[in-house]
């Protein structure tokens, strides 16, 4: 009798920690989740942080035109593929949750030049010209 009474409290010890699991496993998940997608969407705003600089400079020394020149420091975030400047604007694109999503800033300048695309902390090179203006990383 002293057995069923010792497997009884077993058991009763073994459903608890299993309703337990049972919640705390959801909890879990979900809040490994949101961690992720808000490392993500920081890397987002640092990216948009960076192409609204870049087009703010290119603006201002735009503005003054030629030979006007200003160096810049600004940060590459993580999960950028690629880094373009076509026409008026600045493009990162980058990886987001399980895609890609494009991060852009527009100009009144017509740009020229490129960007690097890794991590890191670059000085940018802005310079207007006869044409537009030069976006150099140095």
């Amino acid at each position: 009798m002293n057995f069923l009474k010792k497997a009884q409290v077993a058991f009763e010890y073994l459903m608890i920690f299993g309703i337990v699991l049972g919640f705390a496993i959801p909890v879990w998940i979900y809040v490994s989740n949101l961690q992720r997608q808000t490392g993500t969407d920081m890397y987002l705003s640092y990216a948009k942080n960076t192409a609204n600089q870049i087009a703010d400079t290119a603006d201002l020394v735009y503005s003054q035109g030629a030979p006007a020149k200003v160096r810049i420091k600004v940060y590459i975030p993580k999960h950028v593929v690629s880094a373009n400047i076509t026409g008026r604007e600045i493009n990162f694109n980058m990886s987001y949750m399980d895609g890609y999503t494009d991060v852009f800033a527009t100009s009144m300048a017509p740009l020229n030049g490129s960007l690097p695309n890794l991590e890191g902390v670059y000085w940018i090179e802005i310079e207007a010209t006869d044409s537009g203006v030069d976006i150099t990383p140095v």
